[in-house]
């Protein structure tokens, strides 16, 4: 909690100072985000398959709660409320559920599923994987965090 804390004061900070700066340090917040998670699953293609489907289920709890709200204001003043109950509990269902992704994918259509899997692994393994790694670590020499 203390570095996302001062993940979010450098944030803060740079909007303040450097307003221009900002898209540049959230897109190295995310790219220092998603080499924490490529360290914690391994680094290949379980890695990137938890990445995407946790982001997705996200991304679809965001828009969920986009189209519930009756307004802005109900929008913004529901998620600061609701952020530390339900957000946080919401989050970690999806982290686990993440966690089973080729499952999802080998029930999508059986067999097929299972074809539709190999075939992702090896467009990842001959196409995905360099980028990827060069895009998560080449940005800098070091592979350190410096914020957690």
């Amino acid at each position: 909690m203390a570095a996302r804390g001062r993940e979010a004061k450098r944030l803060g900070t740079t909007l303040r100072d450097e307003p221009r700066a900002l898209p540049g340090e959230l897109l190295e917040l995310i790219r220092r985000a998603v080499r924490r998670i490529w360290d914690a699953r391994g680094g290949g293609f379980y890695a990137c398959g938890f990445v995407v489907t946790f982001v997705w289920m996200e991304i679809n709890m965001l828009l969920g709660d986009i189209v519930e709200a009756e307004s802005v204001g109900d929008f913004f003043t529901g998620q600061i409320l609701e952020m530390f109950f339900r957000y946080f509990s919401e989050s970690f269902v999806n982290g686990f559920l993440a966690l089973i992704w080729p499952i999802y994918v080998i029930e999508f259509r059986p067999p097929w599923g299972f074809a539709l899997l190999l075939a992702m692994y090896l467009v990842f393994a001959g196409f995905l994987k360099t980028p990827l790694e060069n895009w998560i670590f080449g940005a800098d020499s070091s592979q350190d965090d410096p914020v957690s």
